[in-house]
């Protein structure tokens, strides 16, 4: 159950430019969050544009901290050098390095003392680095523009472009740091987020003010303070009991039926695509509704054209490389039968009972990690079986979505935000993509009440990306329980 995605919207939530050093509040449901940080510098013949955020919440009563930054070096003329994104949302930090050569991007991924490396493709289409961007955006608020539009990118998004755009300008006075200081008002609307529109204070220079974001059921405020006021001692939000969704009735013995039937509404805007996979199809109703279908016992359709190769190959989250995932995974196979089918149902089994403390202290641990560590919640169990199910030979990947919880964290009869692996096996002859939940016990390998949302081979920065896929769902969904048998 995860909102992390909500920290990679702030950090990339339409920060136009930063003048020397810029430290902001954030907020989350009007209640202090964290703080952020944004400096801009010039050495030599290259600007750098660094930023540090660092962000507390509780989930439930356990409270949680996630620190993020940035570093993009450019020339002067705007042509990007190299960027630098980390990330502490486990117990060990993580690091991309982005190297942008004529023909390519060098990507290298370092987490716990591994490094893996590859050479990317250049970012599609013109795009600005930040300082550019900046600089773009102040020359158009100068010369009066109605309408500003910035396709930029930000190191904690990976080399995905984001496109902002900025409608509706007015000039206002707002309060800031104890004083009134003229600004000008505008709407923004990202690429990454298109359903949310938010709110943007900035001065003539593009620099950011205040800005107000609704994602889901979240709200998301940045504010301009000074280093102080950032990082004052705050209460942290509580933010996973607001996300249960209570559908229309409960469920009675919800894990022992063979299948089930829901409608999935989205209360406010568009529902994005749903996948059918696994034991679970989809039916679209409207572009609001869709109605899933589970069947535990279910195999799938037939999958065709995948790229079986990402699907074994190990990544930063996913390090089936790491000795320490290897050994657990020769461990629990050791003796083992053959069939594929038959080791991914004991992997699962033993990496249920392999982590020891389940709680929700852990932030984003990598397969590597919650191999030493034995700690985690739903995240590192399904982080932890993919991998192992990779260093298996077996293609996997991990899927975000629902599950129905008679009790859980102080809520009753709800569907809360959950994560659990996928295996691609062979099955009458064909591929097909097997649900395994390692947050079960033995007698449990999956449930009827399992509600997919996406899907994700957790590659490079597609970490962030998934999350922040999340993020706008959240607290705008319904569920109706049409059929369980």
């Amino acid at each position: 159950m995860r909102l992390y995605g909500l920290l990679a919207a702030l950090l990339i939530s339409g920060l136009a430019r930063a003048d020397a050093v810029r430290w902001y509040v954030l907020e989350m449901q009007g209640q202090r969050a964290g703080w952020m940080v944004e400096r801009e510098t010039v050495d030599g013949d290259t600007i750098v544009t660094t930023s540090e955020s660092s962000l507390t919440i509780r989930r439930g009563e356990t409270a949680i901290s996630i620190s993020m930054g940035s570093e993009f070096i450019e020339t002067r003329d705007g042509l990007p050098i190299e960027m630098t994104a980390t990330a502490n949302m486990g117990s060990a930090p993580s690091t991309d390095r982005y190297v942008f050569e004529d023909d390519g991007v060098i990507w290298t991924s370092s987490q716990q003392g591994k490094m893996v490396s590859k050479t990317l493709p250049l970012p599609e289409g013109r795009w600005l680095p930040p300082a550019a961007a900046g600089r773009y955006t102040a020359k158009r608020l100068e010369a009066g523009a109605d309408e500003i539009v910035v396709r930029t990118i930000d190191p904690t998004n990976g080399l995905e472009p984001i496109l902002t755009t900025r409608t509706g300008f007015s000039e206002v006075t707002i309060e800031v740091l104890g004083r009134s200081v003229k600004a000008m008002r505008c709407r923004s609307l990202s690429s990454l987020y298109p359903d949310a529109e938010g709110v943007e204070f900035i001065d003539r220079n593009g620099n950011l003010l205040r800005s107000e974001l609704k994602l889901g059921a979240v709200t998301i405020t940045v504010i301009a303070a000074d280093e102080e006021l950032a990082k004052a001692e705050l209460d942290p939000p509580e933010l996973m009991r607001s996300m249960f969704i209570k559908p229309d009735r409960a469920i009675r013995d919800a894990y022992s039926k063979a299948s089930g039937t829901f409608i999935v509404r989205a209360t406010t805007g568009t529902l994005p695509e749903l996948p059918s996979s696994g034991s679970q199809a989809v039916e679209v109703i409207d572009n609001s509704t869709v109605r899933v279908r589970r069947v535990v016992s279910a195999l799938g359709e037939p999958v065709l054209g995948t790229d079986v190769k990402l699907l074994t190959s190990p990544s930063a989250m996913l390090d089936s490389d790491d000795p320490r995932v290897v050994e657990l995974t020769r461990s629990a196979l050791l003796g083992g039968p053959d069939d594929q089918m038959s080791r991914a149902e004991i992997t699962r089994r033993f990496v249920h009972r392999y982590i020891r403390t389940k709680d929700l202290s852990v932030g984003f641990a990598s397969a590597g990690e919650t191999a030493r560590t034995r700690e985690g919640d739903c995240t590192e169990h399904g982080v932890l079986l993919a991998a192992m199910l990779r260093a298996d030979g077996i293609p996997s990947r991990v899927v975000s979505g629902l599950i129905y919880a008679e009790r859980f964290a102080g809520g009753r009869d709800i569907f809360g935000y959950h994560m659990w692996a996928q295996a691609l096996i062979e099955i009458d002859g064909a591929l097909r993509w097997v649900d395994l939940d390692a947050t079960l016990p033995d007698s449990t390998p999956m449930t009827a009440t399992h509600i997919a949302l996406g899907v994700h081979t957790l590659e490079g920065a597609s970490r962030a990306n998934a999350l922040v896929e999340l993020a706008p769902m959240m607290g705008r969904l319904a569920i109706t329980v049409e059929k369980m048998e």
